[in-house]
């Protein structure tokens, strides 16, 4: 049961881990808001944050359980880190919503946007197209 779900000692062939990556990613759009609105205050980015890092987080913690092949460990880990830089960058947007730091705010939408291209990029490298859209 636990190899399945990709926790155990093995690891993934490529075709496996593209599929179970895609899913998780499926998952998440499926329950995340549509594409970044364009909030028309503090309020509605901390909503938006608020609804939406968690989902993201329990989306990566998933991913990170995925153990790849050898061949594939560089840029799932690429990947990876780009996600934890996105939920980081997320978090940021958030804590600056909360404290109405209109700078604060546009930095971390701007480190947002980059991680999110970095995360997409990686996928895509991948053959995770699932998490290559949008």
């Amino acid at each position: 049961m636990l190899a399945l779900a990709g926790c155990g000692g093995g690891s993934l062939s490529h075709r496996d881990l593209v599929k179970r990556a895609g899913g998780v990613c499926d998952a998440y759009l499926s329950q995340a808001a549509a594409p970044v609105p364009h909030p028309r205050s503090y309020a509605e980015i901390v909503a938006f944050v608020n609804r939406t890092l968690p989902l993201y987080q329990a989306a990566l913690r998933k991913l990170e359980a995925l153990r790849p092949s050898h061949a594939d460990e560089t840029d799932f880990q690429s990947w990876l880190a780009a996600d934890r830089e996105a939920a980081a960058a997320l978090r940021a947007l958030g804590l600056a919503g909360e404290r109405h730091d209109y700078p604060g705010t546009t930095a971390a939408v701007v480190r947002l946007q980059q991680a999110a291209l970095a995360s997409r990029t990686a996928a895509e490298s991948l053959g995770v197209t699932a998490c290559s859209a949008g």
